[in-house]
């Protein structure tokens, strides 16, 4: 067995204390009212519950969703060493020009230019006389300008033939003299400029020598004939792919180890590719349906702990309808114990359709290698925002219609038939308000017992609150429902109000403090879908406004603290906005508004002329007066 198996190269042992995956997130939810007549209301802590009475409280009353802080992607531990850069290209314009040093006195550093007229051959002869050695020395003269003039004599064929003479090295140095050009013709050769083209001098071709060519050619065909060959042997006869690889090149398409010897970032990169192979094999497994080949990635050693939680979370895909999994380690690190190493996996299911955006849930994991696999040892779901999902915890019963899907627990199985007729009218209003019609592919939607309620997604939002929002990632939202607060009566009010959110803040958003108003109208106004405005429950709490309201409609996230009351009024304020704007210049011109000012990030003063054609300054005037009007 190579070194590299019992883990040797996992590297020495990190200092006491250190911890990986520190990274923290944060996690939105939406905070919504039982409806029992004795709950207090003179406190609301906001991300916690929301326990206003029911006679206040319509069915879609949520707070706002904050955002959530997704980790980096991360770089490698120990960055490998930064390629040299190429050499420039000696023909671009942008490199530069390095021009030749200076040549002895007796020659002249120019580039050939233009050709001029010839001169006249020497007096009383017809051609130009061939250019021999001085004095058989075998040295070259050099040409110079005639007669001090400047001017240089133009080399002309000889004798009228057409043949024109061979120059030769100077004097077996092998260096070539320079060829001149006539007088009055310029040179362009200036710095960082490629000089001009000039015609090139006839050049006597060589005799043509056909037996180097076949020599050339046969030459190359048994290099290839050799190589075929080899490459048939290796692959026919695996003692024989073992000679060639050493021994150790582990499962079939996998590189061979690096060696005790190689660098950190040579191993990481080596380890992350043996545990991707893992997790390629193990989503294959997962696709098909194949529970044993999706366990076949732990090792034996693994904890029966470890053992049940790959065995609950394969069951609860299956139960969602997984259509595609992915899963992307981090870069490896070694472990503590210098013979392990240590990863989070980020993994996205898609359920029923095989696209869907990012949801990356994550989990702590450590893996050994042994005969070139990695086989993995600890499984740990991460509890920071927005994990751990529901499938990595718990077992899940689901169904799945054609735009939701709704998951809960066995205990609660007999709610799943009703939850899923809800939601799927709830989908069909969510849908209005995504950018360009770009709704998710399913939403997804948790049932929650007691248990759950409290864990799943790292949220303890409270025992009176019906439903929570939460952002997995940019592009992607998904729900969560109270058991304790999901009677038929209220539940579609909530799916509505919350699959809004969903809809309407997929994609990078601004999620400041003073748009509370304006995603929690929004979600109001969806839950209300249309009903008469006097069945809006919020009524009484905005009559308990309107003695101290000075007009301003752009309320900002409340204060932790502040008496329910309040909340739920200014609640209703916000949703009697986005109320009136929708029914003054139409539902599309207001999505319009509100996704310009949402995801544009334009201010509600620029946004609102170039959408309802009207100052908005004119607009909340006109707002307040009507939620006056519908408050009396």
């Amino acid at each position: 067995m190579h070194p590299e198996d019992p883990n040797d190269a996992a590297g020495p042992a990190l200092p006491p204390g250190w911890q990986p995956f520190e990274d923290d997130g944060t996690g939105p939810v939406d905070p919504w009212a039982q409806d029992a007549p004795d709950l207090p209301d003179d406190r609301l802590p906001l991300d916690h519950e929301d326990p206003t009475p029911s006679a206040v409280i319509m069915a879609a009353h949520s707070a706002a969703p904050p955002p959530v802080a997704l980790p980096p992607a991360e770089p490698p531990t120990v960055p490998p060493d930064a390629p040299a850069p190429p050499p420039p290209d000696p023909l671009s314009a942008q490199a530069a020009t390095v021009l030749p040093a200076a040549p002895p006195p007796d020659t002249t550093t120019v580039l050939p230019g233009p050709p001029a007229p010839p001169a006249a051959p020497p007096a009383g002869t017809a051609a130009w006389p061939p250019v021999q050695p001085q004095g058989g020395s075998g040295a070259w003269p050099v040409v110079q300008p005639q007669g001090g003039s400047g001017a240089w004599p133009v080399v002309q064929p000889q004798g009228g033939s057409g043949a024109w003479p061979v120059v030769q090295p100077q004097g077996g140095s092998g260096a070539w003299p320079l060829v001149q050009p006539p007088a009055g013709h310029p040179v362009s050769a200036m710095p960082g400029h490629p000089p001009q083209q000039v015609p090139s001098w006839p050049v006597v071709p060589p005799p043509r020598r056909r037996w180097g060519r076949l020599i050339a050619l046969l030459a190359v065909l048994l290099v290839l004939a050799c190589v075929a060959a080899g490459g048939l042997a290796v692959v026919a006869f695996p003692w024989l792919r073992d000679r060639v690889t050493g021994g150790d090149s582990g499962p079939a398409g996998s590189a061979p180890s690096p060696g005790p010897g190689a660098s950190l970032p040579v191993r990481q990169a080596w380890i992350k590719e043996r545990i991707g192979a893992a997790l390629v094999a193990q989503q294959k497994a997962l696709l098909g349906g194949d529970e044993p080949g999706y366990l076949a990635v732990l090792d034996p050693a693994a904890s029966p702990q470890v053992q049940d939680g790959l065995r609950r979370q394969f069951k609860s895909l299956r139960a969602m309808q997984v259509a595609a999994w992915t899963e992307q380690p981090t870069h490896p690190l070694p472990a503590p114990d210098g013979q392990s190493w240590l990863t989070e996996l980020r993994s996205t299911p898609c359920f029923v359709t095989p696209t869907c955006a990012p949801a990356p849930a994550r989990a702590n994991t450590r893996w050994r290698i042994a005969d070139g696999r990695a086989l993995l040892y600890e499984w740990t779901p991460v509890n920071r925002q927005p994990s751990p999902h529901p499938w990595q915890v718990a077992e899940l019963v689901a169904v799945a219609g054609s735009r939701t899907v709704v998951a809960t627990t066995p205990e609660h199985a007999g709610r799943l038939k009703g939850l899923l007729a809800e939601a799927e009218k709830a989908a069909k209003v969510a849908d209005r308000f995504a950018r360009g019609g770009s709704v998710p592919p399913r939403y997804v939607v948790y049932h929650a017992g007691d248990d759950a309620w409290g864990t799943w997604f790292s949220w303890q939002p409270g025992q009176h609150v019906s439903g929570v929002s939460v952002q997995v990632s940019d592009e992607r939202w998904e729900v969560m429902l109270n058991h304790r607060d999901s009677r038929p009566a209220v539940v579609g009010g909530v799916l509505r109000h919350e699959l809004a959110h969903a809809a309407s803040l997929a994609g990078p958003h601004k999620d400041a403090d003073d748009l509370w108003w304006l995603h929690e109208g929004l979600a109001d106004y969806a839950g209300l879908n249309g009903r008469p405005v006097r069945e809006y429950l919020r009524l009484p709490d905005i009559r308990r406004l309107m003695d101290n309201w000075d007009g301003d409609v752009e309320f900002e996230l409340p204060a932790e603290g502040t008496a329910a009351w309040i909340v739920s009024g200014r609640y209703g304020i916000s949703g009697l906005t986005a109320r009136h704007l929708a029914d003054r210049f139409g539902e599309a011109k207001f999505v319009e508004f509100f996704h310009r000012v949402v995801h544009d990030g334009k201010p509600v003063t620029e946004a609102a002329p170039q959408v309802f054609a009207v100052s908005w300054t004119a607009l909340e005037r006109d707002c307040a007066a009507y939620i006056r009007r519908t408050a009396a």
